[in-house]
This record gives C-alpha cells, sequence and structure tokens, in this order.
C-alpha cells in the first residue's frame, strides 16, 4: 500500500501545520468578527484583537505558502526519525519486549485522555463523542502501516501535542468562543466554523497519534505475534485502569497528561537526542494546562465531565457544564421568604409545582437531585423520606457543601451516587411521588456511542419502571426544557400509554427557559390544574390539549432506538456531513502518510472487517451493560475492561491449543450473533429466574461474541505470512468504519449493529476462506 520512497514523516508534519494552521485562522476569525460586533473598545481590546486576527491571517499565509520554509522543518522532523532509529536498533528484545505492554498503555491512554479532555473544552466533542476516539484510530492505523517501512519519530508526539493544547486553549478561553460553546448543543446544517474545528481537531489527533502507533507496530515485532498480541491487550487494560484511577479521584487534565507525557520520556525518549525537546514542550504543555484561565472560577473534573462553580448576583452557586450553564442554587428557606423577590417566588412555584397534586407525600424519589434544590423543597413540602438519586457524585458533593439549605444533611434524606435506571430496577418500596428534575446531560455514556447518560431514562420502559414503583394514587412529574415540541409529543405520549395512568397534565412552567414543561401523571386519576386562576396569573399554562395530539409511534424513545432529543427516526444532516468529512479526511491523511501506488493485500481484509465487527459488537455491549447495569462511569470502564478481558482470554486459548480454531469460533461468532439479535428484538419475553441470573445471562449474551471475534484474530496472527504490525492496521481502519457505520443506531436501533456485524464478519469469514485453512493444524 506504500511507496518506499514517500516520506510519512513530512506528510505527517504538512497536514499538521495546515490543520493547525487552519485553527488558528478560526482563532482570528473569531476575533476579528468580536471587533466589528462590539459597540465600544478600549485602546487595549482593539490591539490585543487586531493581534489576535494578524496571528490568524499570518497562519492562513503559512498554510498558503508551506513550500517556502517547510524544508527546514522536514529536515528537522528526518533527523528525528534516523536518530530514534540508531537508538531503537540498540535496544535488546527482552526491553523492546516490556515496552510493548508500556506503548501499547500509553496510545490507548492517550487516546481516552484526548477524548475527555476535548470533550470539557468544547461541548460539541460531547456530541460528537466517537469523533475524537476514530481520529486516534485513524493516526495509529496508519502508523502500523509503516511501523517497518519508515523512521519513526516518536519526539514528535509532545510538540505536537503541546501546540494543539495552546491553541484549543485559546478557542476556549482567550476569545471566549461563545458562538463554539453555545451554539453546538444544536447545530444547524451549515455551521462552518463547528466543522472547521472538529476537522481540523480530527486530523490533528490523528497526526499526534500516528508517532505512537508506528513505534507500537516496530515493537510487536519483537515477540512472537500471539505472545506480542497478548502484551498488546495487556497494556491495553492498564491504560483503561489508569484513566479509572485518575476520574475516581476527580483529578485535572494537566494530571491526565502528565502521565501520558512523563511515559513518553521515561520509557521511549530517555536516551534520544531529541529528549531536550520533548522535556521543553512536556513543561510547556502542563504550564498551559495549569495556567489560571479563570481564577474565579473552581473547576472540578468530575468522571463524566468538567464543573465550574461561580456565584450568581446573589452569591449563591451556578454550576456551569463545559462553559455551558447547567445548573443554578437558590435559598427558600421560610425563614426567607419575607425576602424573596418576584423572581425567586416564580421559581419557588415551579419547584412546589408537583405538590400540589400529592401533598405532604411520605415517601418521595428524585432523579437528577443535582445540587439539591428539588431535594430541598421536597423537605420543606413535609416529606417523610427522600431518595435523592443523582449519577455524577461531583454535583453531589457541591450541592452538599454550598447548597445553603443543606437538604442533604436531613436525616430524612437518602442520597443514591446512581444511573436512575439501575436505581428504580433494584428498587424495593413504594413512592408517592417521583419528581423527574431537569436533566438535559451535557456529557456522553461512554465514548464508544452517541448516547447521553440520560438517554435511557426517557425510553417508554424507563419511565414504565418508575411508574410502577407509584403507590395507588401517586404522581410522576417530569420537567423538561423542550428544545422542540417533538420532545413534549414524546413524554406526553408515553405517559398517556403507560398501565395503570390517567390523563397526564403538561403546564408550560418557563423556567429557565420558555418551553420549559412540566407533565404530571397520576396513577389511578387523570390530572387537571389545581388552581388555574393562581397558576395563570405567574404565567403557567395548561398546553396538555397541544401535546395530546397524535404523535408516531416509531419516533417514541425504547431501550432499543434511545435517542429521546432526536425529532424522528432519520439519519441527521449534522451527523452525515460529519461523517462524511471524516472519510474524506481519512482517504486524505492515508493518502499523504501511506500512499496507494501498491494494491491492497487481499489476505489482511479479514482484519479489517474484524475490526469493523469488533467496533460494532463493542458498541452494542457497552451500551447494553450500561442499561442493564446503570450507566455509570465505573460500570463503563468494567464493560471495556470486559471486552479486553475477552479478547485476552480468546488470545490465551489459541496460544494453548496444537490447532487452530478459526473455522469453529467463526460458527460461534455468527450464532452468537443471532442469538443476541433475538433477544435483543424481544422486548424482555425471554427473561426468566431471578434477576441475578438474568444480569449473569445477559452479560455472556453481549461479550460472548467478542470472546469468538478474539479466537477469530488470534488464529488468524499467527499464520507464518502474516506480518502482525500490518494486521493491526488493517483492524483500526476497520474499526474506523465500524466507528462510522455505528451511526447507522440513529436510523434502526441497536438491536440492528448485530446485523451489520454479522455481514462484516461474514466478509472476514469469506476473505479467511482464500487466504488460509482454517483448520489446519498449528505447525
Amino acid at each position: 500500500m506504500m511507496n518506499s520512497a514517500h516520506s510519512p514523516n513530512r506528510s505527517l508534519v504538512h497536514i499538521y501545520c495546515v490543520s493547525l494552521g487552519g485553527l488558528l485562522f478560526v482563532y482570528g476569525a473569531i476575533s476579528a468578527k468580536g471587533l466589528f460586533a462590539a459597540e465600544s473598545l478600549t485602546a487595549t481590546e482593539f490591539t490585543t484583537g487586531v493581534l489576535r486576527f494578524v496571528l490568524g491571517l499570518l497562519a492562513l499565509g503559512a498554510v498558503v505558502y508551506w513550500d517556502r520554509f517547510a524544508e527546514p522543518l522536514e529536515s528537522r522532523v528526518r533527523l528525528m526519525g534516523v536518530a530514534f532509529e540508531a537508538d531503537y536498533a540498540n535496544l535488546s528484545t527482552k526491553t523492546k519486549v516490556r515496552l510493548i505492554v508500556l506503548v501499547t498503555m500509553l496510545s490507548l491512554l492517550l487516546e481516552l485522555v484526548l477524548i475527555r479532555w476535548l470533550a470539557s473544552v468544547f461541548p460539541v466533542y460531547s456530541f460528537y463523542k466517537n469523533f475524537t476516539m476514530l481520529a486516534c484510530f485513524l493516526g495509529l492505523g496508519a502508523g502500523y502501516a509503516v511501523a517497518e517501512r519508515q523512521p519513526c519519530a516518536p519526539a514528535l508526539v509532545l510538540p505536537m501535542l503541546a501546540l494543539f493544547v495552546l491553541v484549543i486553549t485559546l478557542l476556549r478561553y482567550d476569545t471566549g468562543a461563545a458562538y463554539l460553546i453555545f451554539s453546538v448543543g444544536w447545530l444547524s446544517t451549515f455551521d462552518l466554523p463547528v466543522y472547521l474545528l472538529l476537522g481540523a481537531s480530527f486530523v490533528i489527533c490523528a497526526c499526534i497519534c500516528y508517532p505512537v502507533g508506528q513505534l507500537c507496530g516496530k515493537l510487536l515485532r519483537s515477540s512472537n505475534s500471539l505472545n506480542a498480541y497478548g502484551l498488546n491487550l495487556a497494556g491495553s487494560v492498564l491504560g483503561v485502569l489508569a484513566l479509572f484511577v485518575m476520574s475516581l479521584y476527580w483529578l485535572p487534565p494537566v494530571i491526565w497528561f502528565a502521565v501520558t507525557g512523563g511515559m513518553l520520556l521515561l520509557f521511549v525518549l530517555s536516551r534520544d537526542e531529541f529528549l531536550p525537546a520533548g522535556i521543553a514542550s512536556f513543561c510547556v504543555l502542563l504550564a498551559i494546562l495549569a495556567w489560571p484561565v479563570q481564577p474565579e472560577t473552581q473547576r472540578i473534573y468530575s468522571p463524566y465531565q468538567l464543573l465550574e462553580r461561580t456565584a450568581k448576583d446573589d452569591g449563591l452557586m451556578q454550576i456551569l457544564s463545559g462553559g455551558s450553564y447547567y445548573q443554578k442554587v437558590y435559598n427558600f428557606a421560610d425563614n426567607r421568604r419575607a425576602q424573596q423577590s418576584d423572581g425567586d417566588r416564580y421559581v419557588r412555584a415551579y419547584y412546589e409545582f408537583p405538590y400540589n397534586f400529592k401533598q405532604t407525600p411520605e415517601r418521595v424519589a428524585i432523579v437528577g437531585a443535582g445540587s439539591g434544590n428539588d431535594v430541598a423543597t421536597a423537605l420543606r413540602m413535609g416529606a417523610g423520606h427522600v431518595d435523592a438519586i443523582e449519577i455524577d457524585p461531583a454535583i453531589a458533593f457541591l450541592g452538599t457543601k454550598y447548597h445553603p439549605e443543606h437538604p442533604y444533611d436531613d436525616p430524612r434524606v437518602n442520597l443514591s451516587i446512581n444511573d436512575a435506571r439501575n436505581f428504580f430496577r433494584n428498587a424495593d418500596q413504594q413512592y408517592d411521588l417521583i419528581v423527574y428534575g431537569v436533566l438535559d446531560s451535557h456529557t456522553a455514556l461512554s465514548h464508544a456511542s452517541n448516547l447521553r447518560v440520560d438517554s435511557y431514562v426517557y425510553t417508554r420502559e424507563g419511565i414504565a419502571e418508575a411508574f410502577r414503583l407509584l403507590r395507588p394514587g401517586g404522581v410522576l412529574s417530569i420537567s423538561f426544557t423542550l428544545v422542540n415540541d417533538a420532545l413534549g409529543f414524546k413524554l406526553s405520549k408515553i405517559l398517556r400509554e403507560l398501565p395503570g395512568a390517567g390523563k397526564p397534565l403538561a403546564v408550560r412552567v418557563g423556567y429557565d427557559n420558555s418551553k420549559t414543561t412540566a407533565f404530571i401523571a397520576k396513577k389511578g386519576e387523570a390530572v387537571t390544574m389545581p388552581d388555574g386562576s393562581v397558576f395563570a396569573s405567574i404565567g403557567f399554562a395548561d398546553v396538555s390539549d397541544y401535546f395530546s395530539q397524535p404523535y408516531p409511534e416509531s419516533a417514541v424513545p425504547t431501550d432499543d432506538w434511545p435517542f429521546f432529543y432526536m425529532v424522528e427516526r432519520t439519519y441527521p444532516v449534522t451527523y452525515m456531513i460529519a461523517l462524511g468529512m471524516v472519510l474524506l479526511l481519512s482517504y486524505v491523511f492515508v493518502r499523504k502518510t501511506i500512499g496507494f501506488t501498491d494494491p491492497i493485500d487481499r489476505s489482511y481484509l479479514p482484519f479489517f472487517f474484524l475490526g469493523s465487527g469488533f467496533m460494532l459488537v463493542e458498541t452494542k455491549a457497552i451500551t447494553e451493560l450500561g442499561l442493564h447495569l446503570g450507566g455509570t462511569w465505573f460500570v463503563i470502564a468494567a464493560a471495556i475492561l470486559l471486552v479486553l478481558t475477552m479478547a485476552f482470554l480468546a488470545n490465551l486459548m489459541v496460544t494453548r491449543t496444537a490447532r487452530k480454531l478459526a473455522g469453529p469460533a467463526y460458527l460461534g461468532l455468527f450464532v452468537s450473533l443471532v442469538v443476541g439479535y433475538a433477544l435483543a428484538t424481544s422486548h424482555g419475553q425471554w427473561t426468566f429466574g431471578p434477576p441475578l441470573m438474568q444480569l449473569a445471562l445477559s452479560c455472556l449474551v453481549l461479550t460472548v461474541p467478542l470472546f469468538f471475534a478474539g479466537i477469530v484474530f488470534s488464529s488468524l496472527i499467527s499464520e507464518a505470512e502474516i506480518n502482525i504490525s500490518t494486521a493491526f492496521a488493517y483492524n483500526l481502519m476497520g474499526a474506523l468504519f465500524g466507528g462510522v457505520m455505528e451511526y447507522n443506531s440513529m436510523y434502526f436501533g441497536f438491536a440492528f449493529l448485530y446485523l451489520l456485524a454479522l455481514g462484516f464478519y461474514s466478509l472476514a469469514w469469506v476473505f479467511s476462506l482464500k487466504s488460509s485453512l482454517l483448520l489446519q493444524p498449528a505447525e
């Protein structure tokens, strides 16, 4: 696939500089827009804005006239490659084998750190969560492809990483970049600056991962294929565990990058003659990340998102998530009634609205308890016991520490750090009132899917599980900021069709947004407005008839299609544009770094399709385990580790056997996928036995296809003629394609991923038959 005269490192630098220049041009353009939009500016503000704009123009000029100054930079890069190759040749085989684990750990940790950091800086990366992952797959895969054909220059990683972090930090904090931060939740079809940000960062992330993938590929040849693959999987497990520990203690990005960059310096560049450049870049990187860009703001990196604690005008806490408004704290204590403004009284009426339908409830559950406003309201309204359910421990911590009414300190309150679905599934008590706060998650369920952590909360099955826990006459209240009325139609339809529910009530309450609406359903009774004149006087409007209109059943969220935020089953134009950009940029990147002068080697095509199928089944397994065990970060990390463990056990089995098991493994893989699809589309009709048995069966059904796929992969790489680094290159490129195909779930649902995976694995089997004898005894 590659022309030997081609220099991927030169092309890599070119691609990187062009992409970085594009980001700097966006930075200058935003500054120019601010200059023209401002009504008045001080001399300092005007000068600074002009300098930013000039910097953007210089970056654009550097991109256009690249050839005029490229040679000195490219010459330096060539020296980096030659120096590292000379040092690498002197390493012992034993050292290289140890480095397989460490460098693989580094590659996965670098990927996860980039995913987490970018999503915390700009919300757009949370809505396109697997975008960064696909970029890392592209860079690592291309690196594996040229591992043995071109000099490796890992000394490039830290300089490229430091510059990227600097430019993204400037975009986020220097200009404010309000356009990019606040408009990305619901992107317009042709949001050019956002697509420039996504496209440039996609290419840059691929460039950063490229030398790491190249080094991984070189190291894999230092041991036999099966042993090298086992060490590769062990390193992947360590990478996941490292980020798990850092997330457990809410450590900030400066620590994430310090661990990642430190590993590169200590284990890869320690004897490289460009070590001083690496150390300097490392120090610059940490200085940027540690710089107090907003000294007045407390920043907490919870396992899910970046939380920024600021203060409102009244001195009480306000929480931002990735720069966007998230939550406010209010003090509605009875002894402060006389001091409350009209606005405060309106907000208080909103929080107390559900208690007009169930006065002095004995037992209350709060979904999305957050910083404590809903919990404090329940206590003021006389609740005997409150179960406060909050998935993010950092938000609960802030509420415990800074809420003026201290609701979490009350002995009547039980704070549960848990996923709402998991809490209700395991609850053994009934409630008089269940209140859903305005959740509207700002974070995704996992790096491998585009679900949000609250996606399964608003499915038909999720709401039904909560409703079943109500006592006779119990009330369910769901408040939501309706960015479009389709969300209201969905909620109303689900509540109307709940078994045992009376006609629901829908009321525009206008909290935080004119479209915020409360939906009230009662067990066994219809719900009507308690005192229309009182609530109408403060702006509450009954919109029940409007939202009772018919709505298509296909657009109602279910556990298989949990896309509550989508108006209908469709391929969103914004995502299609972004995915088209991914495919185009991937083609350009591969053309520049690998080349297409040689024909594709068909003997490696099984690895491509195995990667595509694996990505789809892994996504299905992670999302489904999140549904069954709770979509907490702990469960998602455990699911990823379980997937890697299955692959490790499969490799161990192939290593210990005297026969090649690819043929029987393909049969087991196809059968397990068919069973998985049947269970996924049965809508719970196959459930039997106690809950623990059902859980064990679910885990087995979801992960056993990955075990069989692992046996196939390990069996194929044990072929004498297979180059393991090339096999990994094809596999990662296939995983990238599988990640793109995962978006089909937005139309067909997640069960459809089994059918797609079955198709990819069938293609892998067909090409395996052409390239090897699957049942041939091992040599």
